[in-house]
Formats: C-alpha cells, structure tokens, sequence
C-alpha cells in the first residue's frame, strides 16, 4: 500500500510539474525575446545559436512610447479600484452573512445574478452613461464603475460565514455596535481573504483592455495593456521591444502577489 501511495504521489508531481513548465513556457519566451537583438528574433521559431542578447530593449521601451505614463496610470486605476471593492465588498458581506432583514437572499441573488450578464453587452449603455456624467476620456471613468463588484462581495460573504457567532455575541454584550463588531472583531479576521480579493481586483483592473480603449481617447491617459498595443502597426512589429515592455508590465501584478501569498494560504470559503 506504502508503495502504491508513493508511486501515485510521484507520478502526480510529475503531471504537476509539467503543467506547472507547460503554463512558464509562455513567460520563459517573453524573457527570451525581450533580451535579444531584432534580428535574431525575426528568425523564430527557429531561434538561432548563438544569441545576441542586449538589455537595450527594456531601455529603448520606455523611450519609444510613455510608458511611465501609462505605469501611472495604471497604478493610479488599479490601486483604487482594488480599494474600492475591498472596502464595498467588506461592508456587503458584512451585510449579507451576518444581519438579519427581509429580502436579504433575494437582494443577494440578484446580485449574483449580473454575473451572467456578459460585459460586452453593458458596453454602450457604460459608456452612454460615461458619456452624460462627462467622463469620457477622464481617469474616473476607468474606476467609479468598478469599485463594487458582486464576486468580490460573494467571496468576502462567504469566508464571513465561516467565522462563529460567538465572537460577534460577545463583541455585542461588551457593548460594540455593528461597525465597531465589523471594525474589531471580523475585518481582523478576513484579511486573508481580503487579500484574495484584493489580488484578484488588481489583476483584473491591470489588464482591463476593451473598456479603457474605448472610453479613453489621450494618448498620456491610456493604461499599460492600451499603450502596448501602441507597439503594434501594420507596417511591423518590433517583438523584443514589445516583449521587454511587456515584462515591465508584468512587475507589479508579480510584486501584488508576493505581498498577498504570505497570507493566503488556505481559505475556507464555505462552499
């Protein structure tokens, strides 16, 4: 039995590991092209031996286009966007796990249920709207929209579950209200999962495409995933420029993770 056991824990981390090589592989070919010198990478696939690689390219990207600018930007939106849900999420879930009033699953469901409402189609009723506040072309337009969002108010919910009704009793005899219950007593508590949502709201926000592309009009004012595309023409693509800016861009969702991880360990959502 000990030998089948060690024979199925082997052979499992042995699929893991080439799916974990297999999901680096696309990581691992960015840093390649991102270090080598034009030339060579026009000859890929079949990558030539040996390489000329220059670090130039990481230099030359933040000169061809402004993407100070656009890391600005970007940290600016993503910054407050992951606040903002955090925060709304936190007091929604709050809201939903633990008080008690008439309709509260009603209520939750329908917000549940604009998770089946694909993004495309609130595009133009987005931006109608954007259009009227006069936000158009505006940083604000990038976060107001997306500072509550229902799957981080479901997470937060659900871990808010988990935790028991004695510790909110007992926070309540020594005379706490609610805010000071949620303050004190379970905003301590779901940091982990906090963190989680945090992370998920960053990278999301970070990478957001289609929506800054449309409403946001000024070159100084588009978001890292825009302004790369900048690098891309008709007439050619300078790929190692490219890759190199796109590893830049990489560094801040990495830099998030690694804050969160230590604190994220295992989550009971109470699924």
């Amino acid at each position: 039995m000990k030998r089948r056991l060690s024979a199925t824990a082997f052979l499992l981390h042995v699929s893991l590991s080439v799916v974990a090589l297999a999901a680096l592989l696309p990581f691992a070919w960015m840093l390649l092209l991102s270090v080598l010198d034009a030339p060579d990478s026009q000859a890929a696939p079949s990558l030539h031996w040996p390489w000329l690689l220059t670090l130039s390219n990481y230099v030359n990207a933040w000169r061809v286009i402004p993407l100070a600018h656009y890391y600005a930007n970007s940290l600016l939106v993503a910054s407050s966007v992951m606040l903002g849900q955090v925060s709304t999420a936190m007091l929604a879930g709050y809201v939903f796990a633990r008080l008690q009033f008439r309709g509260r699953d009603l209520l939750f469901l329908l917000f549940l249920g604009t998770l089946l409402v694909p993004t495309e189609v609130t595009l133009v009723p987005s931006f109608l709207l954007m259009r009227w506040l006069g936000w158009v072309d505006r940083l604000p337009a990038l976060t107001v929209p997306f500072l509550a969002h229902p799957t981080a108010i479901f997470l937060l919910r659900q871990y808010l579950l988990t935790i028991p009704s004695a510790l909110e009793d007992a926070a309540r005899m020594d005379g706490c209200s609610r805010l000071q219950v949620l303050w004190h007593v379970f905003i301590p508590l779901a940091l982990p999962a906090a963190g989680v949502v945090g992370a998920f709201s960053f990278l999301w926000t970070w990478k957001a495409f289609v929506w800054p592309l449309i409403i946001i009009q000024t070159p100084t004012r588009y978001t890292i995933p825009v302004g790369l595309a900048m690098l891309q023409s008709e007439l050619g693509t300078n790929w190692p420029l490219l890759m190199a800016a796109t590893a830049l861009a990489t560094l801040p969702v990495l830099l998030i993770y690694a804050l969160v991880q230590r604190r994220t360990y295992v989550l009971d959502f109470g699924f």
